[in-house]
């Protein structure tokens, strides 16, 4: 089975090789040399970022337990998770990797019949494999339809990609899909307070007869909680302006730690940013030592003067 297993892999990323990303290059090369959980932690990370490909290679690896503990149900629900982003055949067979996507489809499907011995995931993928191969065609009024439940539910699709975000209590989890996946990754019992505190804080806010007293302890439970996280994303923040070449890089940090650390915070940081930025008429430039040591400082100084609604970097002219 395990055989099997590396040749579906292989098979796999030779098809798809054309359209890998860096991220998914990145994770094949930490498998190829068996560093897993490195391997695991990029095709997440790529999965968060809407690849297919890396969520197959996740399902793989949880149903044979590489770099990872065994499950067999969490492998079904990444393969059907495949099968509700290519539900809709017309739109694949009209886009341009097609081939990708229906390959991606047809490997899900022959996983979850062997998995679950359901015929109906055999017939659906020699079905779909017609469709590839032109020996079939798309009949617009009746399309091969894929076996998944398509009831939108924006938080079960986050709990499939991020499996540490289950540490939260099925009752605080209303906006859970905000959060960025990394901090449940390296904080799952913190965020599961967070998350708690988060709904006592809201349901006290709605409710007239509680007093600021009680919100006031909130807060500073809450401002308690989110501070280690808070420091993380501030390091994570760091690693990126130092890898930053132009000050379009610069931006996407900017971007992306405000994005993280806007629901942690209560604060619309994330839309001041974009604001700020759609304000000013930025040019490009490529970035020296000096002037990413100034923008690092810059950036330590506002997250310590808890300015989280405005751009980190100085405008450089």
């Amino acid at each position: 089975m395990k055989h099997s297993i590396t040749i579906i892999i292989t098979l796999l990323l030779s098809i798809t090789v054309t359209y890998a990303t860096n991220l998914e290059d990145k994770a094949f090369n930490a498998y190829k040399d068996k560093q897993y959980s490195e391997s695991i932690k990029l095709y997440r990370q790529a999965a968060r970022e809407n690849s297919l490909k890396a969520i197959l290679m996740l399902g793989l690896f949880s149903e044979q337990g590489i770099g990872t503990y065994k499950s067999t149900k969490r492998a079904i629900k990444l393969y059907k998770y495949i099968l509700k982003k290519t539900n809709n055949i017309k739109k694949i067979i009209n886009s341009k990797d097609k081939i990708k996507k229906l390959d991606l489809t047809i490997a899900a499907l022959k996983r979850l019949y062997i998995l679950t011995g359901n015929n109906q995931y055999k017939y659906l993928s020699i079905k779909i494999e017609k469709l590839k191969n032109g020996e079939l065609k798309y009949k617009k009024n009746n399309p091969p339809k894929v076996l998944y439940n398509q009831n939108k539910n924006t938080i079960d699709d986050f709990l499939i990609l991020c499996p540490h975000a289950q540490k939260v209590s099925p009752e605080d989890r209303e906006g859970i899909e905000e959060f960025d996946c990394s901090l449940f990754e390296n904080f799952p019992n913190r965020m599961a307070l967070f998350m708690k505190l988060r709904r006592l804080k809201f349901k006290a806010m709605k409710n007239p007869n509680k007093t600021a007293q009680i919100l006031n302890i909130l807060n500073i439970k809450l401002d308690k909680v989110v501070q280690p996280m808070i420091k993380f994303l501030e390091q994570d923040s760091i690693n990126c302006y130092n890898n930053a070449q132009t000050n379009t890089d610069i931006e996407s940090c900017d971007y992306d730690y405000l994005s993280k650390s806007d629901p942690l915070l209560f604060d619309n940081a994330s839309y001041k940013m974009e604001k700020a930025l759609s304000n000013n008429n930025i040019k490009t430039y490529i970035l020296g030592n000096f002037e990413k040591k100034a923008l690092i400082n810059k950036l330590i100084e506002q997250i310590k003067e808890n300015q989280y609604g405005k751009p980190w970097r100085v405008m450089l002219k």
